[in-house]
Parts: structure tokens; C-alpha cells; sequence
């Protein structure tokens, strides 16, 4: 491959005297050069100075007369030079420019007349220093005419020279691209002589051939300078470039040339036609082997033939062939290889909020090349469920492997990654079929335009439950939770664990309040101080260890209000004893009895025939036990632990009856209370997320594919290539013929480079 660049030259003196006291400009002249031979044999012959050197060192000024000419080596009559001040150097399309400066002081050079300058470079030697002219130039006005100016010791002169290089890139075809103008490295070289030493090749699609100078996956070193030059036709032909047959193998060419000069893209069938391979051997059938790889990623579409024992097989019926398979499983092949963290559409966890490492060049975890920036990279980032590592590649792209390399994933989560895809970045859906082999993960391909990834945080969350009188307390319950579970979710399941656990619901009930777990006693005890709730991860991640739960509702214990009287005294007169019993909420009540005694009857025996007609009647039954005999007490206990009834009394007095000290108010034995239920409340906080701390890299990157970038992030399809519908027959011959758009270096093939410059006098 040959290109030429063609780059138009011309240059322009303007001088302008000025007053020394007022700064009041008195005189202007410009000089519209010739640029001397001395120029072009220095960029293409190396001499009189070297091709690469700035050739615009001085501003020489001189006295003399007549036309300037190419082939002048000096100025008619020397006067002075001047080191130059480079005012400015600009690069556009399709004008580049550098600016030179001299100033002659109100102390120099008086007396002269000036009429000529010349810009000029130098050669420094051990004992002496040598001057060449690169252009020459006489003063005129602004009408063309010739002047002069006459130095006196009130001007102070300033001379600057402004050399231009004018050049349209087109040498790489229509589709070939180009550098930005600051990265011209033809401008470059011609303005100041600095060059771009190297051609690269991309595997991935650039936007400028600049890009080459970090985006590339082969690279050699050539020498400007070893190029050659004809001062005739004003040609410079640089050395040819070949990537041998040992160098940057098993790489796909869809960019190829020079940085700072333009590269072709491809595919370009101008250049580099589709490339016919015929019969490559494939393989040797087996009698089960259906799938086998074709040896070579991106085939021309509409050109695959597949042979068995050299009998053409039927496409679609026979086979079917991926045409942009990556059967060798290369990095370069995995679609996210050739995106970064910056990409549209790329959030990479929370690299983008952190701060990036001033003192470090981390790569980018995506990228396949060598890409870094102090301003965007941290040393590392956090990967989870809610920042994961997501991918929109524009258009949907069949995926079904994920590699991760250099990066140590955690060993408890290994198995526990998320891949998942989506069609509208909406709504995610979990890849099948997934299956890991060390850091790799395969799974049933499927196309997506959005992907993401994460360590799942999902497990068993570990619940304990204490209290005493509990059969098999403690007790310890594995909760299943989900990744992205929230609070309130896992509080849930929570919730249904403990209703599961019969011990604990034979004691507790369970219920749930957002993100509160509530156990509630299912009666009224006294507190139980060993009641606790715990929560702990398990084996899931994310949540909040809680180690003791709150005692929301201390338990108090129920207590069934009782009261007696006390029998006094001995019957004297036979008849009837009055007793009257009143509470609350008993039927009838105050209920009235009579109680016949006897004369003799003691306090004992009366308050044995009290409790005799207490039993008697059906309301005081079934509202009240009334206690066994016991000597001369009379006891009401509530069958229903309530609140205490301050209006609950038994009293006794006599009434056709004499002898008994009358009682008109019972004692109280026990208070009545209803009792509280004790309340513990195990708050969930956190969810079910597992933060990855996801590093990046900047040093000692392993060799892959041959070469050695701190990438460790891939996703993408490795597929052998070739799929038949019925395997072929064991010892069967397998081979196929296609075409390849793409140079695709290998180690059976050479890929050379070369390009040319076209100068021109403006």
C-alpha cells in the first residue's frame, strides 16, 4: 500500500517601525518570500540540515538589492540576525501557521537601510556555527512597490515572519481517516520538523487517526528520517513498515496507518480486495461433533463454502456459520472491548462520583488498550445491585460469555453473579443456562441492546429467636432473601419464617409493620426478659446486623380479682343470715341471699352454709370460684382476669337471725388486672445488596493475545463458528472456502505500510 499526502508551502515577512519614545507606528512594509532550496533539501535530503530539525532559528536582516531566487544562499548584503520569539503556532485545516519574531532595538543597526530578510536555520558545530537560509524576501509596500527603511536611533523595528503549510488530507481514500490539526504530524514536521515515528493498526472503529497513538493493537517503530527525498519533484518517500510474520498476530486490521498522518479503514476493496482462503482445513469429523471453528473472525458475508470429503455442503440445510463468530475466544472480539467507562451509555458501578487518582494512571477496566486519565480514573470503584456495571451498546447484541480478568472476584460470590439483559433498560431479565469455569461465565446466548452485571447479594439472612420457656430456645432460622430485597420485603419474610417455626407460634404471634418484625405474646405474662429478636447476614449481604430487638410492650402477668369476708360471731336466735354480692358484670347483680342458720352455729359452720348457698346460684357461678371450705372465710375468686372492679364486695349481716357481727365490706385478696401482652420489635434495615470494591489497575498487566492492557472487564459471544445439522461422519474431512474483507494478521502473513509527501510552493 502506498499513499501520498500533498502539502502546499508559502511564507510572508511583516515589518513595522515604530517610534522608540511614543510607540506610534511610523512604517509598515511586507515581504513576500521565496522559499529557498535550502528548505526543501534539509526536509528531504537532509542537508544542509538534518529533516527533522527546525529549520526557522533566525530572522536575518540585510541592505542589499536584486531578486530573490530559489537557489539563494545567503542575503544580497548581510546586515544582522536575530534569534526569533515564536509568537504562535496554529494548527487548522486546511492552513496551518507558525509565527516568528524579531526585534531590532532603538541601539541597533542605525545608520542602515534596511531592504531584505530571510528566515533562517542553523547548524552548531564543535567550532564553528553555520547559517542557512530557508526563504528571502524584499520589503515592499502595500502596493508591491520596493522600500526601504532607514534605521535611526528613535525606531525600534519589529520583523515577523509567518510561515504557512496548507493541506486537505485525501490521500487515504474516502473513507480514510485523519488526524485532528493539532496531531498533524505533516504540519508538524513542517512547520517545526517534529514527526510521528509509527504505524499502528486498530482493531476497533476510530474517529481520527490521532486516536492511533492509544487505540491500537499493533504497533512498529519506523525512522522519518530513513525516508527518501527528490529535490526535483519535491517527493518524500518514507521507508516501508512490515509487521512480520512473528508480530501482532491473530488480530483483526480495521484501521491501518500512521497517527499523525491518516489511516485507511476497512473494509477498503480499493486496497485490500476480499481476500480468498480456499479449503482450509477445518477438522475431522467424529459422528457426534456437531460444532466446530473456523479459524478466523469477521468473513465476508455471502461467501462461505463448507466441503465435506470435498463434497460442497448445502447452507441453512447442512450448516450454518456465524460470520462473526470469535472462535478463538480473542479479546479484541468481545463487544465491550472496545468501549470505556467514558462511552455513551456505559455506568461502570460508581466510577464516575469518585475521585480520580492523581498519582497513578489506572486503566480503564473496558477498554482493550491502553487507556488512562489521571482526571477520570479511580483506584477503584463499587460494583452493586444499585450501581451496577451496566452496558447499552446502541443496537442489540447477541452476548453469552462474561470473562473477568486480573480482578480477584470474591470467592463466596463467584457463584453468585448477576448477569442480566434488558431491550429497554427497564426491565431486567436474568441470562439462562449459567454455568462458570474459574472467572468465566457462560450462558444461553441472547441478543439485548442493554446489559448489566453485579454480585448478587442474595443468601440466607440468619434470624434467632430467644426466650425462655420456648422449646428450643434459642432458635435459629435461615430466611431466603433476593438480591435488591428491600427493608420491608425481608421483613416479610421474616415474618413468615417465625409463623413457621412451631415453637415460636405456640408462644408468639408474628406480624409485620414495614419494615418492623412484631412478636406479640399470645397471652399476658410477667415480661420475659430473655425475649430477643437478632438478624445477621448469613449468607447474604447487605443488611444491618441487629444483635438485641426492643422490648416495645413490657409483659405484665393477669391477675383474677379476689376478695372474702371474714365470719364473726354465734348464732343466738335461728333464723336467716343476709349475704349480698355485688360486682360488675354479673348478671343480677347485687344478688341477695338468705342463709338460714341455726341457734349454736358458730362463725365456722355459718360460713360453710354461706358458701353452700353461694353455690347455689348460677350468676355468682358463673362469675365468680368460690373457694373450699375454710374455716370462717368466705372467697370469691373472678373466673376472668379483668381491670380491678372497685365495686366487687360480699357482705354479710344478720336478718331474722341474731349473733353475727355484720360485715358490709369484703377484703381484698388480689387486685384484678386484665394483664399486658409483651410486644418485641426486630427492625430491618439496610437490603439485600453486596458491595463490590471492583480495582483497577496500572502496573505489571499480564500478556494476553500478545499484548498487555489493564482491561478486565468482557462481555460478549464466543462461538466455534460452524454448526452442522447432522454431525459429520467419523474420519470425515471438514474443510471451507470463504473470503475475508478485513486484513486479519496472522503468522502466515506479512502486512507492510508505506506513505509519501508531495511538496509544493505556494
Amino acid at each position: 500500500m502506498k499513499i501520498q499526502e500533498r502539502a502546499v508551502l508559502h511564507n510572508r515577512f511583516d515589518v513595522k517601525v515604530v517610534d522608540a519614545a511614543s510607540g506610534k507606528v511610523k512604517q509598515t512594509a511586507v515581504g513576500f518570500n521565496v522559499i529557498t532550496n535550502y528548505y526543501f533539501n534539509s526536509r528531504l535530503t537532509a542537508s544542509p540540515l538534518s529533516k527533522t530539525t527546525d529549520l526557522f532559528r533566525y530572522i536575518a536582516v540585510g541592505t542589499g538589492t536584486g531578486t530573490p531566487a530559489v537557489a539563494d544562499t545567503a542575503l544580497f548584503t548581510h546586515l544582522t540576525r536575530k534569534a526569533v520569539t515564536t509568537l504562535e503556532t496554529v494548527y487548522e485545516y486546511p492552513t496551518s501557521h507558525t509565527t516568528k519574531q524579531i526585534k531590532l532595538e532603538a541601539t541597533e543597526c542605525n545608520g542602515s537601510t534596511i531592504t531584505e530578510v530571510a528566515l533562517e536555520g542553523y547548524y552548531s558545530g564543535t567550532f564553528s556555527t553555520y547559517y542557512y537560509i530557508m526563504s528571502h524576501a524584499m520589503l515592499q509596500d502595500s502596493e508591491g512597490n520596493q522600500i526601504a527603511i532607514a534605521k535611526t536611533d528613535t525606531d525600534v523595528v519589529y520583523i515577523t515572519a509567518t510561515f504557512y503549510a496548507t493541506c486537505t488530507p485525501s490521500g487515504f481514500g474516502a473513507n480514510g481517516v485523519y488526524p485532528i490539526a493539532d496531531n498533524n504530524y505533516l504540519f508538524r514536521w513542517l512547520l517545526t520538523g517534529d514527526t510521528d515515528g509509527y504505524v499502528r493498526f486498530s482493531r476497533f472503529p476510530v474517529e481520527y487517526s490521532s486516536d492511533l497513538n492509544v487505540k491500537y493493537h499493533g504497533s512498529k517503530s519506523y525512522s522519518f528520517s530513513g525516508g527518501t527525498g527528490n529535490t526535483t519533484t519535491y517527493q518524500y518517500d518514507l521507508p516501508v513498515t512490515t509487521f512480520l510474520d512473528s508480530e501482532c498476530n491473530n488480530r483483526i486490521v480495521k484501521h491501518l496507518g500512521v497517527a499523525g498522518v491518516g489511516a485507511f479503514t476497512f473494509p477498503n476493496h480499493d486496497i485490500f480486495p476480499p481476500y480468498a482462503v480456499d479449503h482450509l482445513v477445518i477438522g475431522e469429523g467424529d459422528g457426534v461433533t456437531t460444532d466446530f471453528s473456523m479459524k478466523c473472525p469477521l468473513i465476508q458475508s455471502g461467501t462461505v463454502r463448507i466441503f465435506v470429503n470435498d463434497t460442497e455442503m448445502t447452507e441453512g440445510t447442512d450448516y450454518t456459520v456465524d460470520l462473526e463468530n470469535n472462535c478463538g475466544d480473542w479479546y479484541e472480539n468481545y463487544h465491550t472491548a472496545a468501549m470505556t467507562c467514558k462511552s455513551a451509555g456505559v455506568s461502570f458501578g460508581d466510577l464516575a462520583s469518585k475521585t480520580p487518582s492523581s498519582n497513578y494512571s489506572y486503566r480503564d477496566p473496558l477498554a482493550w488498550w491502553s487507556c488512562y486519565d489521571t482526571t477520570v480514573y479511580p483506584s477503584s470503584c463499587t460494583v452493586n445491585d444499585v450501581s451496577p456495571i451496566e452496558i447499552d451498546f446502541g443496537t442489540a447484541k447477541p452476548c453469552n460469555t462474561l470473562k473477568i480478568d486480573i480482578l480477584t472476584v470474591p470467592t463466596a460470590r463467584l457463584d453468585l453473579l448477576k448477569i442480566q439483559y434488558s431491550v429497554d433498560g427497564t426491565d431486567w431479565t436474568d441470562v439462562t443456562g449459567l454455568s462458570r469455569t474459574g472467572q468465566v461465565w457462560k450462558f444461553t446466548e441472547v441478543s439485548a441492546r442493554y446489559w448489566r452485571a453485579f454480585l448478587s447479594g442474595e443468601g440466607n439472612a440468619t434470624v434467632v429467636v430467644t426466650s425462655s420457656g420456648m422449646t428450643g430456645s434459642p432458635i435459629t432460622l435461615s430466611v431466603p432473601v433476593a438480591s435488591s430485597d428491600t427493608a420491608s420485603i425481608v421483613a416479610g419474610k421474616i415474618k413468615t419464617a417465625l409463623e413457621n417455626n412451631t415453637n415460636i407460634s405456640a408462644l408468639y404471634d408474628a406480624s409485620v409493620s414495614g419494615a418492623d418484625v412484631v412478636l406479640t405474646a399470645k397471652a399476658p405474662v410477667a415480661n420475659v426478659s430473655s425475649l430477643n429478636i437478632a438478624l445477621s447476614n448469613g449468607t447474604c449481604a447487605g443488611l444491618t446486623t441487629v444483635s438485641t430487638s426492643t422490648n416495645t410492650t413490657a409483659g405484665v402477668a393477669a391477675v383474677k380479682q379476689q376478695e372474702n369476708i371474714y365470719v364473726t360471731g354465734t348464732i343466738g336466735t335461728a333464723g336467716n343470715a343476709t349475704v349480698v354480692v355485688t360486682a360488675a358484670g354479673m348478671a343480677n347483680s347485687p344478688i341477695t341471699l338468705s342463709v338460714p342458720v341455726a341457734s349454736g352455729d358458730s362463725s365456722t359452720v355459718v360460713a360453710t352454709k354461706v358458701n353452700a348457698t353461694l353455690a347455689q346460684n348460677s350468676d355468682i357461678t358463673d362469675f365468680f370460684t368460690i373457694s373450699p371450705d375454710n374455716g370462717r372465710y368466705v372467697r370469691l375468686t373472678a373466673k376472668t382476669a379483668a381491670d380491678n372492679d372497685a365495686t366487687l364486695n360480699i357482705s354479710i349481716a344478720n336478718d331474722t337471725c341474731t349473733g353475727l357481727t355484720a360485715i358490709p365490706t369484703s377484703t381484698v385478696d388480689a387486685a384484678g388486672n386484665a394483664g399486658t401482652k409483651q410486644v418485641e420489635t426486630l427492625t430491618v434495615s439496610g437490603s439485600v445488596s453486596y458491595n463490590w470494591t471492583y480495582n483497577l489497575y496500572y502496573q505489571s498487566f499480564p500478556t494476553r493475545d500478545g499484548q498487555s492492557f489493564g482491561s478486565t472487564f468482557f462481555l460478549g459471544k464466543t462461538v466455534p463458528g460452524l454448526k452442522f445439522t447432522t454431525p459429520p461422519a467419523a474420519g470425515a474431512s471438514i474443510t471451507a472456502s470463504f473470503a475475508l474483507e478485513y486484513p486479519f494478521k496472522t503468522s502466515n502473513n506479512l502486512l507492510r505500510f508505506t506513505y509519501s509527501v508531495q511538496l509544493q510552493r505556494g
